[in-house]
Formats: structure tokens, sequence, C-alpha cells
């Protein structure tokens, strides 16, 4: 039998589905480094992603409608 490894965008809307804010920290371990790329992918398969700064980092948190 074979397992669908799942993609990057798959591993952010797992950390992302509780609808909380995450840190940028936190995405680059759960999702990888260059975690950016994957949250404009999300965003072109149309998933709402607000991002606020706070400082010198960012935040981010998938939103419901």
């Amino acid at each position: 039998m074979r397992s669908l490894k799942k993609t990057k965008v798959d591993l952010l809307l797992e950390v992302l589905a509780d609808g909380d804010w995450h840190w940028g920290d936190e995405l680059a371990k759960k999702v990888g480094w260059r975690f950016g790329a994957t949250i404009k992918q999300a965003r072109d398969k149309r998933y709402s992603i607000e991002t606020e700064r706070d400082g010198m980092k960012h935040h981010y948190r998938l939103l419901r409608f």
C-alpha cells in the first residue's frame, strides 16, 4: 500500500486550521524554513491567510468565512 506524502500547503493548513495566530518561527519549524512561498500557494488556492506584523516578526492565521 502506498501512502501519500503531505504537501507543504497541507502542513501549513494543518497548523493554521485552529484559526489562532501562529508566529513565523513556528511555521518555519512545522512547514519549512521558506514557508512564504507556501503561504502564497495557499492564497493562490483561495485560502484566506491574514498576516500581521509585530515589531520585526510576523504572525499568521487562517480566516474562516
